[in-house]
Order: C-alpha cells, then sequence, then structure tokens
C-alpha cells in the first residue's frame, strides 16, 4: 500500500476505535471526521482513487454518520461495519496492490510519448485495418530526458483498462509526460518493442525503463487486432480479436506454424513501417525527435510472439541489427534459416512432456515448436540463456501484479530476482551488438547468477 492509503487506513480504524470507546464527546468525533477526509482527499489527489480502496472510502463516509447517531449502541455497529469496510480495503490491496516498479539503475531520467501513426499501404487485410484501408498504430516513446515537473506517465490510460486493472490508470511509471530530451545533444540507439500475443506495450516497464534510463530509445507498438485495449485519438478503443480458430488442441504442429507465419507477416510490416516513420522524423527540424536517435543502431525485442517478431524484423530488414527475444518461438522464414545476425533467446527451464503427455495435440505442437526453435538456435549468431526459476508471465510486469502467485504467474525465482537478472543480460546483449561494447556477463566465463544457464552460439 502507498504511504497515504495506510494512513487514511490508520485514520479510519483510529476512528472506529474512537466510536467503541464511548468517551469520545462530539466536538473531537467531528475534528477526527475532518482529518479522515483531509486524509481521503491528499490520496486522492496525490496517489490517485482507486477500486481497492473504496471499502476505506466508503468508511470515512459511513463516519458522517456521528452527526445523526448519537445513542451509544448505534454508534458501536457504525464502527464494526466501519472494521469491516477497512478489512475489505486491506484485503483487496493485499490481492491487487498498487505495485511498484523497480526504479531504473541507469543515470539517464525517462520521458515518454504516445503517437498515432497510419498506415497508408498496410499488409493487414483482416478488421483491425480501417474501413479506408489504412491501418492505424499507437505507439509509445520512452527516451532519455532532461529533468521535468511534468506529471508522471501512469501505467496504462484508464480507457485502456478494464475495471478490474482500472488502479493501473493511476499507478505512476518513473516516466515523464512530455519531458524534453536529455540535454547533451546526443543520438540514442533504438530498441522496437514488441508484446506477446494479446499483450500490451506497457507490460514490461520492469525492463524498457531500465534500458532508457542507460541511454536506449525504446519504441513499443501495439499491434491493432491482436494487441490491446488500444485506446486512439478519435476515442475508440481497439480489442484483441480473437479467432477460434486459433486452438492448438485440435491444429496441427503445420497448421499451427502457418497460422503463426501468417500473423508474423503482419507484425513485421507494422515494425518495418514504424521504423520508416521513426527514421523520416528524425530528420525534421521541426519534430521533437529531430537527431536524437541513431538510426544506424538499431535492434529489436519482445516477449513469446513478439519475440518471433523481433527475430524476422532482423532477418527482413537490414536495418535492424540484433534482435532478442524473451520465451518465445520462432515462425516464419527465420524460423527455418536462422540468423547471421547477432540474436539472443532467454527462455524458463526447458520442459520435458512424458508420452502419455504427447498424446495431447497441443503438448505435441509444443514439443515439436521445440525442437524447431532449437534448430533455429544452433543455425544462428548469439546467445541462449536459461533462467531456473522462470515462468512464460514472469517476463513480463504481471509478476509484480499480485502477492499470489497463482495470479500474478510469478515462477520460484522471486519477481525483483528475475527483474534484476534480465535486465542485466538485455543490457549487456544490445551494449554488445549495437554499441560494440564486451560485457564480461557475456564471455562464458563469470557466472553471477547460479540461476542463470548461458550458451554461446556460432552459426555453422
Amino acid at each position: 500500500m502507498q504511504p497515504l492509503e495506510i494512513l487514511l487506513v490508520v485514520l479510519v480504524v483510529f476512528s472506529t476505535a474512537a466510536l467503541f470507546s464511548g468517551k469520545s464527546k462530539r466536538s473531537p468525533l467531528i475534528l477526527l471526521w475532518i482529518v479522515d477526509l483531509v486524509a481521503l482527499l491528499a490520496h486522492a489527489l496525490l496517489e490517485g482513487p482507486h477500486w481497492q480502496m473504496a471499502p476505506a472510502y466508503a468508511g470515512v463516509l459511513l463516519f458522517t454518520a456521528i452527526f445523526w447517531v448519537r445513542r451509544q449502541a448505534w454508534r458501536r455497529v457504525v464502527a464494526a461495519v466501519m472494521v469491516l469496510l477497512v478489512m475489505a480495503a486491506c484485503g483487496f490491496s493485499a490481492f491487487l496492490p498498487m505495485f511498484r516498479l523497480p526504479a531504473p539503475t541507469g543515470p539517464y531520467l525517462i520521458g515518454t510519448k504516445i503517437l498515432h501513426l497510419v498506415n497508408d499501404h498496410p499488409l493487414d487485410p483482416s478488421a483491425s485495418a480501417g474501413s479506408d484501408g489504412k491501418r492505424e498504430l499507437m505507439i509509445q516513446v520512452w527516451y532519455p530526458a532532461a529533468p521535468s515537473k511534468a506529471p508522471r506517465a501512469p501505467y496504462r490510460k484508464l480507457s485502456e483498462t478494464t475495471l478490474l486493472s482500472s488502479y493501473q490508470a493511476v499507478l505512476p511509471t518513473h516516466a515523464r509526460w512530455n519531458a524534453p530530451f536529455a540535454a547533451n545533444n546526443e543520438a540514442f540507439p533504438v530498441l522496437l518493442l514488441n508484446p506477446a500475443w494479446n499483450g500490451r506495450r506497457t507490460y514490461y516497464m520492469y525492463l524498457v525503463e531500465d534500458l532508457v534510463s542507460h541511454g536506449y530509445v525504446v519504441v513499443g507498438i501495439d499491434h491493432t487486432g491482436n494487441s490491446g485495449p488500444t485506446a486512439f485519438p478519435d476515442g475508440h478503443v481497439s480489442e484483441p480479436i480473437p479467432d477460434p480458430a486459433w486452438d492448438w488442441s485440435i491444429l496441427s504442429y503445420e497448421a499451427v506454424n502457418a497460422y503463426g507465419a501468417r500473423y508474423l507477416e503482419i507484425q513485421v510490416n507494422d515494425d518495418r513501417f514504424t521504423l520508416d516513420q521513426l527514421q523520416q522524423f528524425n530528420q525534421q527540424p521541426s519534430n521533437w525527435l529531430y537527431h536524437h536517435l541513431d538510426m544506424d543502431r538499431v535492434g529489436a525485442f519482445g516477449h513469446s510472439f513478439g519475440g518471433a517478431v523481433a527475430a524476422e524484423d532482423c532477418l527482413e530488414d537490414s536495418r535492424f541489427k540484433s534482435a532478442l527475444n524473451m520465451d518465445g518461438s520462432f515462425w516464419g522464414p527465420v524460423q527455418k534459416t536462422g540468423l547471421a545476425k547477432p540474436v539472443m533467446t532467454i527462455e524458463e527451464e526447458d520442459g520435458q512432456f512424458t508420452p502419455e503427455q504427447l498424446l495431447d495435440r497441443s503438448n505435441q505442437t509444443s514439443q515439436l515448436l521445440y525442437l524447431s526453435d532449437m534448430a533455429m538456435m544452433r543455425n544462428s549468431n548469439g546467445y541462449r540463456i536459461i533462467v531456473r526459476g522462470s515462468t512464460h508471465s514472469s517476463y513480463s510486469d504481471r509478476s509484480l501484479f499480485s502477492p499470489f502467485k497463482r495470479y500474478s504467474g510469478e515462477g520460484p525465482t522471486p519477481a525483483i530476482r528475475e527483474y534484476t537478472i534480465l535486465r542485466q543480460y538485455v543490457l549487456a546483449f544490445f551494449d554488445k551488438t549495437l554499441r560494440g561494447e564486451d560485457p564480461t556477463l557475456l564471455n562464458g566465463k563469470d557466472h553471477p547468477y547460479p540461476e542463470v544457464i548461458l550458451q554461446v552460439l556460432h552459426r555453422p
């Protein structure tokens, strides 16, 4: 819980104690009620109201009963209800807390802006393209920033949340809206971020903010029709378009591969278009990105399906110099050809299926995908990293969403420990492949983390 949330809960508990005691006169109770209201308003203005605290807000409002209830027995009833409300607020806050993102470790502050792009010639023939045949994209740019008093950007926009996740619209990140670029006139390397299937560009803030703090510009792309919910300037919100045909339990490995390759092509085209736009902005003196992007040092990374998009970017577009795939399979041409450019995979520990489990079609498909991934990496240059104790979802911020592993997806390795590992290896990879540095973390000799298995790969 945040400081003012804790203060509000303590005050409401103190108020209930005063009502139970029966010793407080009307004037001190009114003063206590005023203090409760001030704490509630301070919390709402400085931290942001959210549904987990709604019972505590109701408790403060119920405390107004002191103006009408004089009999001690009824006051104790009011106090008992307030206790239940406070307990509910504490329970909700424990189940889905206002989590804190880990602090960035680099020297730069962070700014962010959201951009609306329109592709006049999209590759996507589906309903996610507009009626005019154009494809709209929302991207978010995080960049090294100068000091600013601008408000902190929330984790997500309110219109992009559900009732359950609405608290994330007031959950602060370390980035500030529209802050000026860092004042050293440097052009920074660029990294394109692709979220997982049906994921969101903001699901990886533990990693995005750290990369930016070390001098990278990160551009997160919501792929319309697959990512989301995504809010557009005209007010409409695009949701992921479900496809009942995408069912591994009935599809063969070949059919799953063909399906994945089709969507891969669309998202790679989104990335290529986005990079085209960034190049134009970087050359326009009137644009806020003018000469801040080092377009000779561009990489891509992503989680799950987004990691496959990053690898395919590298294969098809010479502007991408390296790719990182966090716990994703590979699809499309890169699956067969491998990569001559540097590529890194970071994975959860290998899962082995028993003969009985392999009777399940989805397990068969997963096993064949795993084998094709291993073949692809043996035909590539780069690194394969296994993080023991991680899970597929723990490569996102989801591990912070709840202390209960059933809902957070956190593995045996605690989230902050895993994030520390991922941050260091991802930064080392891009420092090496885009900045020409030689981090000792990737030399295959140092082993600072017992959870990590590192394999250095060379293309035959």
